[in-house]
């Protein structure tokens, strides 16, 4: 039986939408069949067009499909063709196995579940596309992903029969799910060298070849020919390398012990389908291969692979009753953290697994009921969470970033003035009468001039040097196109503790509740002070439930989940400390003469007696959405019973004793918070020996005595201020997320300068929430929320606007009104106006005034970043582990502090264990990016500089010698473009980002002066030339044959030479050192490379060597014109120089206004807006957004042609409000 959500398909008979929620993309799938005359047509077509359709087809695979495909239903297409919009992803073969009507599975939520039937003639029809796969419902004549299967026992809270799974059963379900195993399919050479040749880049390239070898130019040919086969074998290399080491991280098979149908077997993980029960107990196995659900025993394991957070976590297993087969949702990337705690995912490291009494006995000479750690497979291969991360980096989402639209943009732009460049010379070399056949020839390989091939690939070469860089410092990336992403990284949000501040926290002391005065006490910074702390009873208060019998000390012995591993306690390293400072010692001993029994954690006091010994009877570990953890004791003979509870100070506060709470909690609490310090409340209760072990959670956690405050110190990490502070300068946003204390959190971001001094903060409080009027008034919700000041002062926010006011009608407060102040949210407020107040001004001022967000939860993290994303922020998030994951896969710069290099956690890891890789990663980015920029810029006037020799030689139907184009392409410019990417970035962060556009203002009014400067010294250079009595013009070795014109001469000499020098001088222009990176002259090898290339060319200028003339076919020029020529030269690279660094970034900006009026004049709108009012009509054509503080701006015509359609809201939002970007 399959079962189905309806809602997540929009379905049509041939057709069909698919929502991947886990990669984030929606698709369609379309029915296609074979059509025999479509295959015959496109084969004919390949045939006549030598080729060339077969490669335009895998170019664009969308043009098979259209001409070899007919549409078809689903139910009997043979293949399926996915698409996501009108771009075709793949075409994937329909399989069909057989059903034997075994197979009974559930699709989609447990709450909303249809079933559809297999019958013994039903095929199972599927399709594999990036690792998904898909299974055809007949019913419902839809496909749906194997990833949403849920075996309908599992909804009914039952998990596999203790028999196990029969032999019929697990053959259906291989067939479904595949093997257990995240395989990825390593492409041998030949596929890899296929695939690569037919690269668009290396197909004109060896077009190019071709026409160059008709031109006889085969030393030429034959140098590209080895370096495009370098080139391939080294992309070949690297990503046969890279395709190794993914496959050996994200591929696994172990040995398991398996129950089914009644007998224990030894097999392969490979061999495990989902519903098999296996014994995680078994020598040898040390690593998950598959997401399982732990039915019984427990287990410690290390998910650092999963989460870069190396703390080991505690599994326990499904208790019946709790409702955890029927809440998991198998189609989610992750699990509620009440669910996670009872599931082992594949490729974590078992440390230790714990036997306990099984219900499964299978097959067995022993009567005996054994012992076993047995947990059923969930999930299989790509479909595990391990499997989902693999998946992210095989296929990365698509990074919409501004370069690498733009590049190919430009790409096209020189293609254009190719054809322009063909037109113009296939008529001027007609007019000279040279043969059809030349004229092709010579049209064509200027082409090859004006598209220079190593374009494109100069895109990756900064990126690859900045890969090494920052590999070399301890930061590991796993998507290298993300280190050009963060050059325009204008906000990070931080975890605050293990980031900002030390993982581990020291105890500074428990401040106890004074039994005589009511009030808190002393704060107790030893822990002898706390063995007289027991609680008093009450008045009123029931007797079994009182306090009398609590203790402080016993609470911070055992009130926690830590386990002991080879005699070394593991988990929480908070836990650990507070054992520590307890004075206690933790053992496990069984409280049972049955050697099999699962050891019970013991607590003992120093230097007592034996009745003082306490056992952890039951455990509740810390639920984020409860913000609490508990325990309950006993003493070894099973009296005395007593829950002990300690969370979040206002959670537990709630549930204590009106009574019990010390009158001047608020204030204490505040001290504590407000001086930076981790506050954790401690409670407890006395239970009845009788119902205490019917008791549920919450029944336990109620009714609570207050027993005291545990007060943490957290240090900030040495280089955390300074870091910020660095950030801050370069006007780069940072936020604080974390799930502490609002208040604590506030006080480390004031001491860390992530707030800077004299701001004044406001925290969110969340009332009782307001119903919405009903008149669809938005303002209502905002009401529930207030905003109080964090050190208490009369002063708070309008709800609505978020401008300060005086809560004292006698303090005008007009000077607070003048001070910087911003925003600390609580995770309960975060949620509540998400959910009411998304999308109006409100919300958004909120999120560009906030600087610390508290209490969040991990999906709130990644819905932060998300939102600060659609503000238009490129965004940055660096945490430290499990609670991070979802943040830091949804920030464009993911980082994560982590020891294991093989962590999929984030698309940055860092073995730093401070904040200073994020300015590293962005100092590395904004080098690469103006590397980037600089070697396109480079390449890009290069082909101009020799599409304009061409040109001008073409005139006269000559041509550059072999020899010479050996040298300018192999000697000159690929040395240059190469020094060029080596520039090591510079050593600090300065406010302005670079643009990441090479279609910015600067970018082409650059590209638009360097052409015009270059073009015009060729063509000064030329006419000067001509003008010489001494001057000889290239003439036809034939008279009437101008095919005969020698290419030797005065022109190809004075051109070549004066060209030559533009190469060179043209790689100092932009040789741009501070502010991205590092100074020209500090870069050792484009210095030895540029000094080298000018001496050489002034050696062929100046000095009588007539070898090299010979070698490059040079004739000899007079001596004084040869100064004349480099003299020019000079002049061009002071020109260009200048123009650089002053001229182009300064008309930059009027360029672009005048080009817009020149628009607006053309297409009839400026006329259009001068019939209107002349102010109103303006501001009409200006967005709406552009208003501050509720007035709009009257800007004059200079200025409106100055205004960008496409500015990013935060930018708008920040001068709206008047905060710095």
């Amino acid at each position: 039986m399959l079962a189905i959500r309806p809602k997540d398909t929009q379905l049509r008979d041939t057709q069909q939408t698919v929502s991947l929620e886990k990669d984030g993309v929606e698709i369609e799938l379309h029915g296609c069949a074979v059509s025999r005359r479509g295959v015959f047509g496109y084969w004919a077509l390949v045939v006549c067009t030598a080729g060339l359709a077969y490669v335009a087809s895998v170019w664009y695979p969308g043009m098979y499909a259209r001409l070899a495909m007919r549409p078809t239903q689903l139910a009997q297409a043979s293949y399926i063709r996915v698409q996501q919009g009108d771009k075709q992803l793949a075409l994937e073969r329909v399989t069909a196995s057989p059903s034997d009507g075994s197979f009974e599975s559930g699709f989609g939520e447990s709450k909303e579940r249809v079933e559809c039937n297999f019958t013994n003639k039903t095929e199972l029809r599927a399709f594999s596309f990036r690792h998904h796969c898909f299974v055809f419902c007949p019913t419902f004549n839809a496909f749906f992903a194997v990833s949403q299967w849920k075996d309908a026992a599992w909804t009914r809270g039952t998990a596999t029969q203790v028999s196990g799974l029969s032999n019929n059963v697990v053959v259906q379900r291989m067939r479904v799910f595949g093997k257990c195993n995240i395989d990825i399919q390593e492409k041998s050479y030949l596929q890899l060298l296929w695939e690569e040749a037919l690269n668009p880049l290396y197909v004109f390239q060896v077009a190019s070849i071709a026409i160059w070898c008709v031109e006889e130019y085969y030393y030429y040919s034959a140098a590209i020919f080895v370096i495009s086969l370098a080139s391939i074998g080294s992309t070949l290399v690297s990503t046969k390398h890279t395709a190794r080491r993914v496959r050996a991280m994200a591929n696994y098979v172990c040995a398991v012990r398996v129950l089914r149908s009644n007998v224990w077997s030894d097999m392969e993980s490979s061999e495990l389908v989902p519903g098999d029960v296996v014994d995680l107990a078994e020598p040898g196995l040390d690593v998950v291969p598959c997401d399982m659900v732990l039915l019984e025993g427990n287990c410690i394991v290390d998910e650092s692979m999963l989460t870069g957070e190396s703390v080991p976590e505690s599994k326990v297993s499904v208790v019946s009753g709790d409702h955890v087969l029927e809440s998991i949702d198998v189609a989610a990337h992750t699990f509620d953290p009440a669910v996670s705690r009872h599931i082992v995912f594949a490729g974590t490291r078992i440390i230790r697994a714990r036997k306990a009494r099984s219900s499964y006995p299978g097959f067995s000479s022993n009567s005996a009921q054994p012992f076993r750690a047995t947990a059923m497979v969930l999930r299989t291969g790509f479909c595990t969470t391990k499997g989902t991360l693999v998946r992210s980096i095989l296929f990365p989402h698509a990074t919409k970033f501004r370069f690498y639209r733009d590049a190919m943009r430009f790409v096209w732009c020189l293609a254009g003035i190719a054809c322009i460049g063909f037109i113009v010379n296939t008529i001027n070399l007609h007019r000279l009468g040279v043969s059809p056949g030349e004229i092709a020839i010579k049209a064509l390989d200027l082409i090859t001039v004006a598209v220079p091939p190593a374009l494109p690939a100069s895109m990756s070469i900064g990126m690859v040097f900045a890969a090494r860089r920052l590999r070399k410092a301890g930061i590991f990336c796993i998507s290298p196109s993300r280190i050009n992403v963060a050059s325009k990284v204008a906000v990070v949000v931080f975890d605050k503790t293990g980031t900002l501040t030390e993982e581990g926290m020291d105890v500074l002391g428990v401040q106890t509740v004074s039994q005589t005065l009511g009030e808190f006490g002393e704060l107790q910074t030893e822990p002898w002070g706390l063995e007289n702390t027991s609680t008093m009873q009450y008045p009123g208060e029931d007797a079994k439930v009182g306090g009398r019998g609590l203790s402080v000390d016993v609470a911070l012995a055992t009130c926690h989940s830590l386990s002991i591993v080879d005699g070394t306690l593991v988990g929480d390293p908070l836990e650990i400390k507070m054992v520590e400072f307890s004075g206690w010692s933790i053992d496990e001993r069984n409280t049972t003469s049955d050697p099999h029994e699962t050891p019970t954690i013991t607590a003992c006091p120093p230097q007592s007696s034996h009745q003082d010994i306490r056992v952890i009877v039951r455990c509740f570990e810390f639920a984020p959405e409860l913000r609490r953890s508990s325990v309950v004791t006993s003493d070894l003979n099973g009296r005395q019973l007593a829950a002990y509870v300690k969370g979040a100070p206002e959670v537990i506060r709630d549930l204590c004793h009106p009574e019990s709470v010390p009158k001047n909690y608020d204030t204490v609490l505040n001290t504590h918070t407000q001086g930076g310090y981790r506050v954790i409340s401690l409670a407890g209760r006395m239970l009845d020996m009788d119902a205490a072990q019917l008791l549920n959670r919450k029944s336990i956690e109620r009714d609570l005595v207050f027993l005291g405050f545990l007060v943490f110190e957290n240090r900030l990490k040495p280089a955390t201020a300074s870091v910020l502070c660095e950030l801050r300068d370069a006007r780069i946003r940072t936020i604080m997320c974390t799930g502490d204390n609002p208040l604590t959190a506030v006080s480390v971001a004031q001491e860390c300068s992530l707030i800077a001094p004299g701001t004044t903060v406001f925290v969110s409080h969340l009332k009782r929430p307001a119903l919405c009027s009903s008149d669809g008034n938005m303002f209502v919700p905002l009401t529930s929320v207030e905003w109080k000041e964090s050190t208490g002062q009369s002063i708070e926010l309008d709800p609505v606007t978020l401008i300060p006011k005086s809560t004292d009608p006698h303090n005008a407060c007009k000077t607070e009104l003048n001070r910087p102040y911003c925003l600390a949210i609580t995770g309960a407020a975060f949620a509540y106006l998400e959910r009411h107040a998304q999308g109006t001004p409100a919300w958004k001022h909120m999120l560009m005034r906030a600087a610390v967000f508290a209490r969040m939860s991990p999906e709130q993290k990644a819905a932060l970043v998300d939102h600060l994303q659609q503000l238009g922020y490129i965004s940055g998030f660096c945490g430290d582990g499990a609670n991070d994951c979802a943040a830091l896969k949804t920030a464009d710069i993911g980082v994560s502090l982590s020891e294991a290099e093989a962590s999929v956690a984030a698309p940055f890891t860092s073995r730093v264990s401070d904040i200073s890789c994020v300015v590293q990663l962005v100092r590395e980015g904004r080098c690469s990016i103006a590397t980037s920029i600089a070697c396109f810029k480079y390449l890009g006037i290069y082909s101009i500089i020799q599409f304009t020799t061409c040109c001008i030689l073409y005139s006269y139907d000559v041509n550059l010698t072999n020899g010479q184009f050996l040298f300018v392409d192999l000697f000159a410019v690929l040395p240059i473009t190469v020094c060029l990417d080596r520039f090591e970035p510079f050593s600090r962060l300065v406010p302005r980002r670079p643009t990441a556009s090479l279609a910015s203002k600067r970018v082409i009014a650059s590209l638009i002066g360097h052409t015009v400067l270059t073009a015009g010294f060729q063509l000064a250079v030329f006419a000067m030339s001509a003008s010489q009595s001494w001057y000889h013009a290239p003439e036809p070795a034939t008279p009437g044959d101008p095919d005969s014109t020698p290419e030797k001469g005065d022109l190809n000499t004075i051109l070549f030479v004066f060209s030559a020098f533009q190469y060179v001088f043209m790689g100092v222009v932009f040789a741009i050192g501070p502010p991205y990176r590092q100074r020209a002259i500090r870069n050792y090898a484009f210095v030895l490379v540029t000094v080298s290339l000018l001496a050489f060319e002034l050696g062929v200028l100046l000095g009588p060597l007539p070898g090299l003339r010979s070698l490059f076919g040079l004739v000899k020029v007079q001596v004084g014109w040869r100064f004349v020529v480099f003299g020019m030269a000079v002049a061009n690279f002071v020109m260009c120089y200048f123009g650089e660094r002053v001229v182009f970034p300064l008309v930059a900006a009027p360029a672009a206004k005048m080009c817009r009026l020149a628009r607006l004049v053309f297409t009839g709108r400026l006329s259009e807006i001068a019939r209107r009012n002349s102010t109103k009509g303006l501001i009409d054509a200006v967005d709406t957004d552009t208003e501050l503080s509720g007035a709009r701006i009257k800007p004059s015509l200079w200025t409106y042609l100055g205004h960008r359609p496409g500015r990013k809201e935060y930018k708008i939002l920040a001068h709206m409000h008047g905060l710095s970007i």
